[in-house]
């Protein structure tokens, strides 16, 4: 089920970026060819009119598609579907309730089963697939490790993972941040540049329209994308994750060890349920993460 909702969420994702991304292409276009038009005679006046014309309606055709088709929408319950499955597939691999190590591995996977079914019975997600297996054999010995090999694993592959991930996509976010707010000043010294040339009188294109378009249109993206929120958001998380991870190193208890781990994935999932939040508002949220 993971497997399935995690690829559901990513092909979304990317058709949610591609349209949106197209739309904004072609309002900048239509400004273009919206330029051209009202600098030109003739010919050439009407054939920069007709394909603005072309352009608007593409952008129009482009919004109608996502607002029917929702690729957001699939793209958000996806992933909440998919890291919801993972916080319980790591919980019994842990040996964290409900799925204590002295609870029989037949019982405990019934017990994960039904969580499973209850995810997705209150996140319906078309397209789901189930496949044929929900408890792979490598999860399964996991959990038969002792503590400390169970320590280890979680450590290693969940925490220390997680930490590194959100670091990594911290500088990421900072670095597209960057980029974008230089695309934007560019854009803004060039739209100053063009109101002088049009204040002078030294051409006939009205070139300051299509760079306040293209503005916008860089606002926007920046705006879809949130780089500011998410560099702060997830280097906040990967310090967090740090202190996690050293605590459950100190962690020498089976009992003190469930209560880490329901902690530590607390702390994991608090990122997404806020992007989640940022994205889909408290009430979808609380209906994602239930």
């Amino acid at each position: 089920m993971f497997e399935s909702a995690d690829a559901i969420s990513k092909e979304s994702q990317r058709e949610y970026l591609k349209w949106t991304r197209g739309r904004l292409q072609l309002a900048l276009a239509a400004a273009l060819f919206g330029a051209v038009a009202a600098s030109s005679e003739g010919r050439t006046e009407k054939a920069a009119a007709a394909l603005a014309l072309v352009a608007f309606i593409a952008a129009l055709v482009t919004e109608i598609h996502l607002l029917r088709d929702k690729p957001e929408d699939r793209w958000y319950h996806g992933r909440a579907l998919a890291e919801s499955a993972k916080t319980l597939a790591w919980r019994y691999m842990a040996g964290a309730e409900p799925f204590p190590p002295d609870r029989p591995n037949d019982d405990a996977r019934r017990v994960l089963l039904t969580r499973i079914r209850d995810l997705v019975d209150s996140n319906p997600l078309s397209g789901l697939s189930y496949g044929t297996v929900q408890v792979t054999d490598r999860m399964t010995e996991v959990r038969d490790l002792d503590y400390e090999g169970r320590k280890a694993t979680y450590l290693a592959l969940r925490v220390a993972d997680q930490e590194a991930w959100y670091t990594s996509k911290a500088k990421q976010s900072q670095r597209n941040s960057q980029k974008w707010r230089s695309v934007l000043i560019s854009f803004e010294v060039l739209g100053v540049a063009a109101s002088v040339v049009s204040l002078m009188d030294l051409t006939d294109i009205e070139v300051g329209s299509v760079v306040a378009a293209a503005i916008a249109a860089a606002g926007a993206w920046l705006e879809v994308k949130q780089y500011d929120n998410l560099a702060s958001a997830y280097s906040l998380t990967a310090t967090e994750l740090g202190f996690v991870r050293q605590t459950g190193e100190s962690i020498t208890t089976e009992a003190d060890w469930t209560r880490f781990v329901l902690s530590a994935e607390q702390a994991i999932s608090r990122e997404h349920t806020m992007w989640l939040a940022r994205r889909l508002g408290m009430r979808a949220v609380r209906r994602a993460v239930e």
